[in-house]
């Protein structure tokens, strides 16, 4: 029987390709942060709208609406910052990125910054800008406009187009994990 040593010294090394030592670096943490932040409203966001929504009316909606609003308004800070970030830092290359994820990704940031300000324009018009008392989002629509149910009804349709991007986002980043690629590293 031969022991784990011999077998180890028979398996032949892998050498590291030339030039492809660690010129590449993961994500640093404020990009990583601002990911699962980003993620942690999106879906309290998602979830509190949802919610709210089937159950109508009555003070526990009214508080899961107001929740919707402010994890909305928070989203939005956040994924503009988060942007920013983006755009002036350098983030890692990514060799092994298929060509689609840099548009699963700006896509991603378009409909993020997107949802909310459909919901944030639909209850401009509406006039339903209050959070929580004493406290109101300012107008970015003009009340009364007559848009109030056509820019809720975008704010919907693109929230659940969201949520598709969220799952296709997470199945890719499931696949890369258990194929064991990870996309912010050279190939061997």
């Amino acid at each position: 029987m031969k022991s784990a040593a011999t077998i180890e010294a028979t398996i032949p090394a892998v050498a590291e390709p030339a030039g492809r030592g660690n010129i590449i670096q993961g994500y640093r943490t404020p990009a990583k942060v601002f990911h699962w932040v980003t993620a942690a409203l999106v879906f309290c966001m998602i979830a509190s709208g949802v919610i709210a929504k089937q159950l109508g009316e009555g003070a526990a909606a009214d508080l899961l609406f107001s929740l919707h609003k402010l994890t909305g308004a928070a989203t939005l800070a956040i994924v503009l910052l988060r942007l920013a970030y983006r755009l002036f830092r350098s983030m890692p290359r990514e060799p092994n990125q298929p060509g689609s994820r840099p548009l699963l990704h700006w896509t991603l940031y378009g409909v993020v910054v997107l949802v909310p300000l459909l919901g944030w324009a639909g209850i401009s018009d509406f006039g339903a800008r209050e959070i929580f008392p004493g406290y109101s989002l300012p107008a970015i629509w003009p009340e009364g406009a007559g848009y109030d149910e056509l820019l809720l009804q975008l704010h919907a349709y693109f929230a659940f187009g969201l949520l598709a991007l969220v799952a296709l986002h997470i199945g890719l980043a499931m696949q890369d994990y258990m194929t064991g690629q990870d996309p912010t590293q050279p190939e061997n």
